[in-house]
């Protein structure tokens, strides 16, 4: 097995030019590396990006959060923990493993492998998040989360391309605040069986103005509650309103989950919604 490691974005996107289907860009390789281990995968070329300067930086600018394509977990945490908008962000990266995982795996990495239960999805779902995607030829372009992902481990990204970065609308969500919880079997290092994130802009007197929700580990991919988040326009984030949106979310997980999960994961969004209901609260 090969392995190229660029300086550049230059050197990056030359060295897809040797990429073929069986040829992994690795990022933390959390996910590459078990994969390998399993069989799943043999790749006979490994690219990894970690020595260029841009994709290990976050910028948060008046106008946007830029993410890069190498910034770790750990990172992330440590960046936004204090960025009422972003808070939702670092509340899923500082849950996902162990430290050491943490200390390795990228936001990237987690949203090219698509796993319905990657934390990452639901949150790049909750802000529009969009992607920057290399090709060979050094052209970079953006395409939104939705159409990034395909369904569980499917991507568009094509031979020859690769995630540089993402990049989320700072302006849209000025002035709100945000929060994400999940659900698993243990209390730490578990993958998600359910998880919520939530964008909530509230008046000085505590009214909400605008909300948005969205669900992870539910159907193949992220989804929004649009009854729920328009039920919260004009109320506050009281016991009342969080019995109705539990509801409501325990109705969506039912509608959306497999039948094998479905009860689970039903019964599980009344704990689900307390939870971030309680980040919320404790937020505002």
């Amino acid at each position: 097995m090969k392995s190229l490691m660029p300086k550049t974005l230059d050197g990056l996107a030359d060295a897809l030019t040797q990429a073929t289907a069986q040829s992994r860009v690795i990022a933390g390789g959390t996910d590459l590396v078990i994969q390998m281990h399993q069989g799943q995968t043999e790749p006979d070329l490994l690219i990894y990006p970690g020595q260029i300067p841009e994709l290990r930086a976050i910028s948060l600018e008046e106008d946007r959060l830029h993410i890069g394509a190498m910034v770790t977990m750990q990172e992330l945490t440590a960046a936004l923990q204090s960025i009422p908008e972003f808070c939702a962000i670092s509340d899923a990266a500082s849950k996902v493993g162990t430290p050491q995982i943490r200390s390795k795996a990228t936001m990237a990495g987690n949203l090219c492998n698509a796993s319905p239960a990657g934390d990452m999805l639901p949150v790049g779902r909750l802000y529009d998040l969009e992607l920057e995607v290399l090709s060979k030829d050094g052209a970079v372009s953006l395409f939104p989360m939705e159409q990034f992902i395909l369904g569980p481990r499917k991507n568009i990204l094509q031979t020859g391309q690769a995630v540089v970065g993402m990049v989320i609308d700072r302006r849209r969500w000025a002035g709100y605040i945000s929060g994400f919880r999940k659900i698993g079997f243990r209390e730490h290092v578990s993958i998600a069986r359910e998880g919520m994130g939530a964008l909530v802009k509230c008046s000085p007197d505590g009214v909400i103005e605008d909300a948005r929700l969205t669900l992870g580990a539910v159907a193949t991919a992220p989804i929004r509650i649009p009854e729920a988040e328009t039920l919260m326009v004009g109320r506050v984030l009281d016991e009342h309103l969080m019995k109705e949106i539990t509801a409501i979310t325990a109705t969506t997980i039912h509608n959306n989950c497999r039948p094998a999960n479905r009860l689970y994961k039903t019964e599980a969004a009344q704990g689900l919604v307390a939870d971030l209901f309680a980040l919320l609260q404790k937020r505002a």
